[in-house]
């Protein structure tokens, strides 16, 4: 959460100190306004990005935290596939997680969409 914090306090202070922010704030709007209107979906989108490159340690931590504690967890179960050879139990997990990987992108690309408008014009033009 330290990183997701640091990462959000910094795109914020870069976007409120673009043009635009300035712009809104001149043309008479409360800060509250601002801030969630122009302010936040610009800098949700390096966040989102995170958030997705964050979903893959978190699947990877599963297995070492899981060991550690011995909690039942598809962490554990790959970690004792692995130490028992047991192949296609590996590679099944390695699918499930591979493909939670794929949806998790998409969603962040459809994400994408839905914060930036400009995304969404690119697309619908091609």
């Amino acid at each position: 959460m330290g990183i997701m914090a640091r990462f959000s306090r910094s795109a914020m202070i870069e976007v409120l100190g673009q043009p635009y922010v300035r712009t809104a704030m001149a043309k008479g709007l409360s800060w509250r306004g601002v801030v969630w209107k122009h302010a936040l979906p610009n800098a949700a989108v390096p966040i989102v990005t995170l958030i997705g490159f964050m979903l893959g340690s978190l699947i990877a931590g599963a297995a070492v935290v899981e060991s550690i504690f011995s909690w039942p967890g598809i962490g554990r179960l790959i970690v004792t596939s692995v130490a028992n050879r047991d192949l296609a139990v590996v590679q099944t997990i390695l699918l499930v997680i591979a493909a939670s990987m794929i949806i998790a992108n998409f969603l962040v690309d459809l994400t994408y969409g839905l914060l930036d408008p400009r995304l969404r014009a690119k697309t619908a033009a091609h």
